[in-house]
């Protein structure tokens, strides 16, 4: 249910906020591949996060190159009368056009990559159909994939351009009811960071945002992302504000309930920022927390200990 939110300090003048804001398809990976550039000047992953300028654009020219296909009205009917997500990842039926968006970043990043780059991506067009979709379910459940972590970031990448076009063709009224703590009401997927927005409706409102499909959803500030607790939670920084405009906009919040943690980022520190690529920009950030005994909530698809 959108909440309502008093924006001039009276009682009859009041807007509803969206709970739920759906991708936009125009640009969003053009645009996070834009970011991706502008993160990798001076950081210790450079190299890597230019890499993931170059997927992003691939993302974003196999987003566009193809037409999604219709949600199941069977998926939207149990949606409907249970408030699950429609396309929950784990259970929905993938068609092969996941594999042609796979096909076409793979393409597109070959051309341009080192020789390391290309013999992972050589390893992962030699793949079947059945290990391209064996790979694809480990990669959507989590589970560790340290032998095949060169191959995850392309994986999830495809994995993510499918998601995102299928979730930007639903009607937000449809999957506003869905209301599960800490996970995607489009596709049941935990978020890849949380974002402090501003301007608009969704002003001074803090959103989640998905980690495959990049829908956004409202929650409450100062909550755990994943156990719905509002204790014990607080927040870490890696260094000053000022130091860097990336890392001050960047903030890592912990439970002292469920020992896990997420990051949260200020958009009014870093109006450009793009969640996927600011959270690879502050991994720094991660080995800090984790040092103190947190473990992270959320996948970054783009990442995998040992795919740098």
């Amino acid at each position: 249910m959108a909440t309502p939110i008093i924006t001039d300090g009276s009682l009859d003048r009041v807007r509803k906020t969206p709970r739920v804001v759906l991708p936009v398809r125009a640009d969003i990976f053009g645009e996070r591949a834009t970011r991706f550039a502008s993160v990798a000047a001076g950081n210790a992953m450079s190299g890597y996060l230019q890499l993931m300028a170059k997927v992003a654009r691939a993302q974003q020219s196999a987003l566009v190159s193809r037409t999604a296909e219709a949600v199941s009205e069977a998926a939207m009917a149990a949606s409907r009368e249970y408030g699950m997500p429609p396309l929950s990842a784990q259970s929905h039926e993938r068609s092969p056009q996941w594999r042609a968006d796979l096909a076409d970043i793979v393409s597109h990043v070959r051309a341009q990559s080192t020789n390391g780059v290309q013999a992972a991506l050589a390893t992962l067009g030699a793949l079947d159909e059945t290990a391209q979709e064996s790979l694809a379910d480990r990669v959507l459940a989590g589970t560790s994939l340290d032998d095949e972590a060169a191959l995850v970031p392309f994986i999830g990448a495809a994995l993510q351009t499918y998601f995102t076009r299928l979730a930007a063709t639903l009607d937000v009224a449809l999957v506003e009811h869905c209301d599960i703590p800490g996970i995607c009401p489009v596709c049941a997927s935990r978020p890849v960071a949380s974002v402090l927005r501003i301007g608009g409706e969704q002003a001074n409102l803090r959103y989640l945002v998905c980690s495959l499909c990049a829908t956004e959803w409202n929650m409450s500030r100062i909550q755990c992302t994943s156990c719905d607790t509002d204790k014990g939670v607080k927040y870490l920084m890696l260094q000053a504000e000022g130091d860097s405009k990336t890392e001050a906009a960047a903030r890592a919040e912990t439970c002292d309930e469920c020992k896990s943690y997420l990051k949260i980022f200020y958009q009014e520190k870093d109006p450009h920022l793009d969640p996927t690529a600011d959270d690879l920009a502050t991994l720094a950030l991660d080995l800090l927390v984790d040092e103190q005994g947190y473990a992270r909530s959320g996948p970054n698809l783009l990442f995998h200990p040992g795919s740098s």
